[in-house]
């Protein structure tokens, strides 16, 4: 075992998760192989935390203390004990900031509360994204309707659409308030906004000083712009096989893919015995 390296932090969608959303059982059998030797294991996400919990089950995070690092860092989950270690999110006048302008551009948002997903329509992507987080889904189309769920606040927003209006949505959205939310894609069609202060980068570093764990004994392993932050943050930034080439120019190592047992194969390069 490399002792160098005390954590590991991956990404999910297209990183950890195969293309049928699942974890292959390399994956899993290394994973928690890595765990009972200490390491500590994070997973860190654009998801909601509820989207998350069934796979930090199966891979026994609960059992070895892991973490759960949700929202892209606006929620830090200790998975033994479900203590809320941190959270960071967005307010009213930020939901209403990010409304006003999907509406502007013509295209759909997205807001979180507990198993939840709301948006301001039943756009296909909006859609996608109940279904993979299996996440019940409700419609709204004023800011007033959601006061009657009782949301005023929320983890993240996302813009979602088609992917070259998703691209523009970025570019308008960083012209105006880039010094005032983080603004990355995760997936072409998901534009996702949370508060300024917090990345996954940010969080992690924070729960790097939690457990006295420096950020150059970790590895982090990514593949897109929200993973951008996690990468420049850890002492061993990894791509996955299918990032694009901006994110895997951020790493010191390009792993498989994720339908390749990327974790598997990091796992097998750093901590072999």
């Amino acid at each position: 075992m490399n002792l160098n390296y005390k954590l590991i932090a991956t990404d999910m969608d297209d990183t950890l998760l195969n293309k049928d959303q699942e974890i292959s059982i390399e994956n899993e059998e290394s994973i928690i192989d890595v765990q009972k030797k200490g390491v500590i294991f994070v997973l860190a996400s654009g998801r909601p935390s509820f989207a998350m919990f069934e796979y930090a089950k199966k891979l026994q995070m609960d059992r070895f203390g892991g973490y759960i690092l949700a929202f892209n860092g606006g929620e830090l989950i200790n998975f033994k004990n479900n203590e809320l270690v941190f959270q960071q999110g967005l307010d009213k006048k930020d939901i209403e900031i990010i409304h006003n302008i999907s509406k502007k551009l013509d295209l759909t948002m997205l807001l979180y509360q507990d198993d939840t997903v709301f948006a301001t329509s039943e756009a296909a992507e909006a859609l996608v994204e109940a279904k993979l987080c299996k996440m019940k889904f409700q419609k709204f189309e004023a800011l007033k309707e959601l006061e009657k769920f009782g949301v005023t606040k929320t983890a993240k927003c996302m813009i979602v659409g088609d992917p070259e209006l998703v691209k523009n949505a970025e570019k308008y959205m960083k012209e105006l308030y880039g010094n005032d939310y983080f603004i990355a894609i995760s997936k072409p069609i998901f534009l996702e906004i949370a508060n300024k202060n917090v990345n996954k980068g940010k969080t992690l570093a924070r729960l790097g000083k939690i457990l006295q764990i420096k950020t150059e004994e970790m590895i982090a392993v990514g593949d897109s712009g929200n993973d951008r932050p996690l990468l420049e943050t850890v002492g061993m930034p990894v791509a996955v096989a299918n990032a694009p080439e901006e994110i895997k120019n951020l790493s010191k190592f390009v792993s498989t893919s994720n339908d390749e047992n990327a974790l598997k194969t990091v796992i097998d390069k750093f901590f072999s015995s």
